[in-house]
């Protein structure tokens, strides 16, 4: 059994069709025909039932094409960590990354990342938007994914902008304002809020984010009735009917479900964060270099 007889079978399996199999492999339809019927007399089991109109896999083709997809993957990775251990490309990683971003932007990356760098760890942490800063600050974390604001100081981190995120107001189902479809934060003037814990923190000056600048441009000062640096337990307050938040979209949509809540996006050209991807060029975890360089690579950034 070889890699190219696993090939011309899954394509064979794909379109149940020899002639067009050989044509996707630049063969012909006998010599794909040969390897099959050699393939099956190695199995001891018929793969294909053939007629002069059309081909169909057996019970036994259909469970062998599942297998031998998997076979040819795990021989990619193990390709790949050969030659990832041949080129030194091993380390540890430890990145960071506001929730929300897990299963929308952290896993696929991660994922083909590790699928070419097989030798590379992971440790993979959850944190609050300046919880993270100050973590890649200290030399906790060598890379990060996370919300920033318009006036967050960034001049001591490299960094790129991935996308942004619209910030929605998190209501109450009752509230008055709860089927709206869209509100500005200024006619929220006089709701209760519920707020990060770096809402007016000295710690947050340090890096330019004075969350209340955000309000005084849109002309009042929140009556602040919570906070918390953890998403789910603002959320969790606003249910219970403690008050209001803003979120970013993406946290949004990982509880756009829940019946006793309300996201109604805020109107205004600045109402959004950007997620960035941020690292220190200092760093010397060689690691860091090479998983920046693919991360920019897949959303097509360029470095200045």
């Amino acid at each position: 059994m070889t890699t190219n007889q696993l090939k011309y079978f899954i394509t064979a399996a794909e379109t149940l069709s020899f002639t067009e199999a050989g044509k996707l492999h630049y063969i012909s339809q006998t010599a794909i025909t040969q390897h099959i019927q050699a393939l099956e007399d190695q199995l001891g089991v018929k793969l294909f039932t053939r007629s002069k109109k059309r081909v169909s896999l057996t019970p036994a083709g259909e469970i062998f094409y599942m297998e031998a997809k998997a076979i040819l993957e795990r021989s990619k990775i193990a390709v790949n960590k050969a030659r990832n251990a041949a080129d030194g490309i091993s380390g540890s990683l430890n990145i960071g990354y506001v929730k929300g971003q897990a299963f929308s932007l952290i896993s696929p990356l991660i994922k083909d990342f590790y699928l070419h760098n097989p030798s590379v760890k992971f440790q993979i942490f959850r944190q609050a938007h300046l919880d993270l800063l100050m973590s890649l600050e200290h030399g906790k974390m060598d890379f990060i994914f996370n919300i920033v604001y318009g006036n967050t100081d960034l001049t001591d981190f490299s960094y790129r902008r991935l996308c942004s995120d619209k910030l929605y107001a998190v209501l109450p189902s009752v509230h008055p304002y709860a089927q709206l479809s869209s509100i500005r934060r200024y006619d929220l003037r006089d709701e209760a809020f519920l707020l990060t814990k770096y809402y007016d923190n000295p710690t947050a000056k340090k890096y330019g984010h004075i969350i209340p600048d955000k309000y005084a441009e849109s002309g009042f000062i929140p009556k602040i009735n919570g906070r918390s640096s953890d998403a789910e337990t603002l959320l969790v307050l606003v249910s219970a009917g403690v008050g209001i938040t803003i979120l970013p979209e993406s946290i949004v949509r990982a509880y756009n479900g829940l019946s006793d809540l309300s996201f109604v996006p805020l109107e205004g050209e600045h109402e959004h964060v950007d997620i960035m991807a941020i690292w220190k060029d200092n760093s010397d975890n060689p690691v860091t270099q090479v998983f920046k360089d693919f991360v920019l690579a897949q959303f097509g950034v360029t470095e200045e």
